[in-house]
């Protein structure tokens, strides 16, 4: 009854990629065409979107760059009826990593800023279940979006191509508890959008399915990333309780490699954050990866 019921999201998923698709496409011919629309998208090699497999079972060296200074932001007190308050600071701390990620998210759906044909799709994205924050631009998914209720499996990321979806993606794999967990990245361009996402699933432990569940409210945790394009801020998200953070700016494409995101998990405890920490090691530190943790709190740069 599960697999069945899992065959039918799947089927479901695949028939609402392939007509947002069509509908874009249509979108997008129809009003250039009219000269509407002015959009360069760049044709993007399948050589451009495939990462690196190579693994690399060594400890990757400190790297050091001159401190970015800026004032420390204090996030509000996250609570929940289940855990201890979670005071959160900057995710940063010098040198590298000392990028303060304000939460900026608005919570106006307004779209204010937008007009013409960005408004039109910015109407189109909100109904699918997004949010616009208009002080940077971009639309992101809140902890009660629909796509909670699909899980993920791998089956997604290989039929992306096919809605214009060309991106990196990181699986960072570990057991803790009676589960599975896998804490996934991606960065890259996502139709007539450049975006990244952090997400967190799980399964039960041992279990051969390869699908995986949206952590529920009780396993969220406090995350954040700062996304760069050629070494200029692009955007940021959170720090925010999430099991999914994303971003996303309209009629703006970029391929994976000029991008480099900056994500940080805020682990709820030790033991969590030490398997967390060998399964970032274990990933083997592909092409131009790092990381750094202070106490529970890890941050991965992906180049």
């Amino acid at each position: 009854m599960e697999r069945r019921r899992r065959k039918i999201y799947f089927t479901i998923i695949s028939v609402l990629v392939l007509t947002v698709t069509c509908a874009g496409v249509w979108f997008l011919v129809s009003n250039v065409k009219a000269g509407s629309v002015n959009v360069d998208l760049p044709t993007i090699s399948k050589a451009q979107t495939t990462q690196s497999q190579t693994v690399v079972q060594t400890t990757v060296p400190a790297v050091t760059v001159p401190p970015v200074t800026q004032p420390p932001v204090t996030a509000p007190v996250v609570t929940e009826s289940t855990k201890p308050a979670v005071t959160v600071t900057s995710p940063y701390t010098t040198g590298f990593f000392n990028v303060v990620t304000e939460n900026t998210v608005t919570d106006d759906d307004s779209l204010a800023g937008l007009t013409g044909e960005s408004l039109k799709l910015g109407k189109i994205i909100l109904a699918a279940g997004f949010r616009y924050d208009k002080n940077q631009g971009i639309f992101y998914s809140d902890t009660q979006s629909w796509q909670r209720n699909f899980g993920y499996t791998t089956a997604y990321d290989a039929i992306a191509s096919v809605g214009g979806m060309y991106y990196d993606t990181i699986r960072l794999k570990f057991t803790y508890g009676d589960h599975d967990y896998m804490f996934q990245l991606w960065k890259g361009r996502y139709g007539i959008t450049t975006g990244a996402e952090m997400g967190l699933y799980y399964k039960d432990k041992g279990a051969s399915d390869k699908f995986y569940k949206c952590v529920p409210d009780s396993e969220m945790i406090v995350m954040s990333f700062a996304l760069y394009r050629n070494d200029e801020l692009y955007m940021t998200r959170g720090p925010e309780r999430h099991w999914w953070l994303t971003g996303f700016k309209l009629f703006d494409v970029a391929p994976p490699d000029e991008l480099t995101m900056h994500c940080t998990y805020f682990m709820e405890n030790t033991e969590m954050a030490d398997e967390l920490e060998k399964a970032v090691i274990d990933y083997g530190f592909i092409k131009n990866v790092n990381y750094q943790r202070v106490q529970n709190r890890i941050t991965v740069v992906w180049n």
